[in-house]
């Protein structure tokens, strides 16, 4: 608990006059704690990025468990739909760890960021009710794990208030009708935590322009893929990075002053 906060972020004006650069001081904040003590924190020190929310991370799986969570949330979810459609999956791209490297204020976070392989089936049924019970089946997987379920990118309500969007995928798609729309994407999130659901099927477009682009681009026309990140820390970091984050309980972090 924070008290008399006299004085916040006194670098932030000569950040803004000099840009996000590398160069700019990064910013401070005074206050009284409740022993009434002043206490001037520097930004610098924050253990995760500015836009981190230091909970979720410490909700998500450490560094350590990481895959051993994605890979049993992917294994459950392809189980059910293979049972049910069939489906055969295969591994695209890579998994790799990727340290964040700035805190966004000149400083070094002390978390990792996760990225999974892409888990690709091409058989996929084209039928709105079927899209509807497979992520009806995904859903059930990711509120069990935590995860909550997929949000689909757009859906229909948010499409219900924003025209503009609505005209927008008419212009590029020849419909806003999520029923009628060739493609969905969407991710369920956790704090720090995301799975991503992407499924497309150009059989569903009746103008042919989709085909003839996917035809084009070699992408495949039917299919389903899966993805799974996480930022997070490591166990053996723990006891430290809590510790850093002692002195800024209670203050909200400031914009950030490098563009890490």
């Amino acid at each position: 608990m924070r008290f008399s906060i006299r004085a916040t972020m006194g670098s932030v004006a000569v950040a803004a006059l000099l840009g996000l650069g590398a160069c700019a001081a990064p910013p401070t904040t005074t206050y009284t704690n409740e022993a009434g003590q002043e206490v001037t924190v520097n930004w610098k020190d924050y253990p995760v990025h500015a836009y981190s929310l230091p909970a979720e991370l410490l909700d998500a799986p450490v560094k350590e468990d990481t895959e051993a969570v994605a890979a049993e949330l992917f294994e459950e979810i392809k189980t059910a739909l293979t049972a049910e459609y069939r489906m055969e999956w295969e591994a695209r791209g890579e998994a790799g760890w990727f340290p964040t490297t700035g805190n966004g204020y000149g400083g070094q976070a002390m978390t990792y960021t996760y990225n999974s392989v892409e888990w690709r089936s091409t058989t996929l049924p084209p039928s709105t009710a079927e899209w509807k019970k497979i992520m009806s089946v995904i859903n059930g997987f990711t509120t069990a794990s935590g995860l909550g379920p997929v949000k689909l990118t757009p859906d229909s309500d948010s499409l219900a208030n924003d025209p503009e969007r609505q005209k927008e995928l008419v212009e590029e798609y020849g419909t806003a009708d999520l029923d009628k729309l060739y493609w969905w994407a969407g991710t369920a999130y956790s704090g720090s935590q995301w799975l991503s659901v992407n499924l497309v099927n150009v059989a569903r477009d009746t103008s042919g322009k989709a085909a003839k682009e996917y035809q084009e681009s070699e992408l495949p026309a039917r299919s389903i893929s899966i993805t799974y990140g996480t930022t997070t820390v490591s166990r053996a970091d723990l006891p430290t990075f809590k510790k850093a984050l002692e002195q800024f309980e209670g203050l909200t972090p400031p914009e950030p002053t490098t563009s890490d």
